[in-house]
């Protein structure tokens, strides 16, 4: 469900997300009420309840012997979070002048499961210039290849474009055909030369690795190292072995 994903993003994980919908439907309503349209137990949702009420996502009300609790409106919880992003702006530049990039080592992220690597994919749309990498043939179920879809929608949007080096294959031909209207170039490379169970996508100072067969992969930030696999690509991408 799209609303809980984005509810998921502002720090609604899980129940939580459940518990303001439940409270947003509903109205002013009592702890016994919300648990049950949540799907949750009373003394869980005290839980919850505490966590939403300190960050101003409910609010609650006393009538004789019973509490009520009410979801703020969704103007406010935009309101909210615009109001976060102004502080931030206003600290950046501090914030800015104590990170030191020059001579830092690089920093190493690693991600496990399915909800590791779409956080790695979501990180690859932060960046705003030209994404490139090396892919790999792999059978997506119906559900991967929806997620797979929505991601790619999600670049289009944000207008990064992007250039893929793969084996060939049916599923990369095809692959091609979207280019144009999916902001990407593909190239291909005989199997003999190369067939992977891992991707690479350079963007920017950070690559992203892959491994869908074994569920897991790891960011690398650090100039340094994305410098010269950009290279490397580049040459990959310009030489004689690519298929067009």
């Amino acid at each position: 469900m799209a609303i809980k994903n984005i509810l998921s993003d502002l720090g609604l994980k899980d129940k939580k997300a459940d518990v303001y919908l439940a409270c947003l439907e509903l109205g002013a309503a009592t702890a016994s009420q919300i648990a049950k349209k949540a799907g949750i137990k009373r003394p869980y949702f005290y839980d919850i309840a505490e966590y939403l009420l300190l960050n101003n996502l409910i609010t609650q009300t006393r009538k004789g012997k019973h509490r009520y609790f009410s979801a703020i409106s969704p103007d406010k919880l935009k309101a909210n979070e615009e109001e976060k992003l102004k502080k931030l702006d206003e600290i950046l530049p501090e914030l800015k002048s104590i990170y030191k990039t020059t001579g830092a080592k690089p920093k190493i992220y690693f991600y496990e499961g399915k909800e590791g690597i779409a956080e790695i994919n979501k990180d690859t749309l932060h960046y705003k210039g030209e994404m490139v990498g090396f892919s790999t043939e792999r059978f997506l179920t119906a559900e991967e290849k929806k997620l797979s879809q929505n991601y790619i929608q999600k670049r289009i949007k944000n207008k990064i474009k992007a250039r893929v080096i793969g084996p060939v294959s049916n599923d990369f031909l095809d692959l091609k055909k979207r280019d144009s209207e999916e902001l990407r170039e593909t190239k291909m490379l005989p199997r003999d030369i190369y067939e992977s169970n891992v991707e690479f996508t350079i963007y920017g100072n950070k690559i992203a690795i892959v491994n869908y067969k074994e569920n897991f992969g790891f960011i690398i930030e650090s100039s340094d190292i994305a410098k010269p696999l950009k290279m490397i690509f580049e040459l990959i991408w310009r030489g004689g072995f690519v298929v067009d």
